[in-house]
């Protein structure tokens, strides 16, 4: 059965959009197929249309194309973002949100452009406030802060962090959207 996502999206700009809006959640290079793929989950429909948009973007300077061997690799610009971040809320919120799903599996603290970082202060209260940072190549994708009673429970929870940034990003997400699918 058809579903009707893809009414959705009317027009050239429409789909360049979620082109962008893809990507920018995504947050570093998607290969061609998966990226076609997530359009597909969400629209049930892969037509010219979406190849051409997406090389018209690339021609104007709003996703950046490298090549590895014979893959295709896309990824956002600062100049996309800039330009399509004024433009999300044109877009259905509730096919937002279902493509979101979709690019959530596809969101990582450890691939290509990221940064963590991760310390520890004492207050003078003998607390510790454990701040744990996110950055990409657009700058801070997230930072928090817990404070703790102990030293060696502080160290467990930056130590985790390091092994794990990926859990914890996620589990952020999770606690300030409500949103399960960041737990997956």
């Amino acid at each position: 059965m058809r579903k009707r996502r893809d009414l959705i999206l009317k027009t050239e700009t429409d789909i360049k959009v979620f082109l962008l809006f893809l990507l920018d959640n995504i947050g570093y290079p998607v290969e061609y197929e998966v990226l076609l793929s997530i359009v597909e989950e969400n629209t049930d429909d892969i037509s010219l249309d979406y190849v051409e948009c997406l090389e018209r973007l690339v021609e104007s300077g709003h996703i950046e194309l490298d090549m590895l061997d014979k893959d295709r690799y896309y990824s956002i610009t600062s100049k996309g973002r800039m330009v399509a971040s004024e433009l999300y809320d044109t877009i259905d919120k509730g096919f937002r949100e279902r493509s979101l799903r979709s690019a959530i599996r596809y969101i990582s603290l450890t691939d290509s452009g990221r940064s963590i970082n991760a310390f520890i202060t004492e207050t003078e209260s003998k607390r510790y406030i454990v701040t744990m940072q996110a950055h990409d190549r657009f700058g801070e994708v997230m930072s928090v802060s817990v404070t703790v009673n102990s030293r060696e429970e502080a160290e467990a929870i930056k130590k985790n962090y390091e092994a794990k940034p990926e859990g914890v990003y996620r589990g952020v997400l999770f606690s300030v959207t409500g949103k399960l699918e960041y737990m997956k």
